[in-house]
């Protein structure tokens, strides 16, 4: 770690950078390459981001102590440049913008987060109007069913 506390990190190909659940005040900063941003529920792995050259990720850590909330992993060779806490702090006084360019970032993804959630709530909804439907059609065709064997 340089005394500016940045460090450039060179991953290879599906190397995990940052693991869902561990603890860290570290952001990343892509300087070359690729990584995927992924959550593994039940053993199955769903893509969340993919991420490329400049943009961030790991920053929701040096506003809050929780863990990771993804695992984030390289796609290809990826070169990022580790950015601790304290580091940043200082390179905040230096450039203010900085902050601004994070916050940035971070409301765009939310933004993208906002457009999945709808699009998925959307999804959900037609699936519960296509389950109602077929739930209906089950009542009618077993009243067809009861009324034909009363008459016989």
């Amino acid at each position: 770690m340089s005394e500016d506390g940045l460090l450039g990190r060179l991953y290879k190909n599906g190397e995990i950078i940052v693991e869902e659940g561990t603890r860290s005040r570290t952001m990343y900063v892509i300087q070359s390459g690729k990584v995927n941003v992924v959550k593994n529920e039940g053993g199955m792995e769903t893509i969340l981001a993919s991420l490329g050259e400049g943009d961030i990720f790991g920053e929701m850590s040096l506003f809050d102590a929780s863990p990771r909330s993804a695992t984030v992993k390289a796609i290809g060779e990826t070169r990022v440049l580790v950015i601790e806490h304290e580091g940043l702090l200082k390179k905040i006084k230096m450039d203010p913008t900085l902050a601004f360019r994070i916050i940035k970032q971070m409301s765009q993804r939310i933004r993208d987060l906002n457009s999945r959630l709808s699009a998925a709530q959307r999804t959900i909804n037609q699936a519960n109007n296509i389950l109602q439907q077929l739930n209906k059609n089950k009542d009618i065709s077993i009243e067809d069913l009861d009324t034909n064997l009363h008459s016989e």
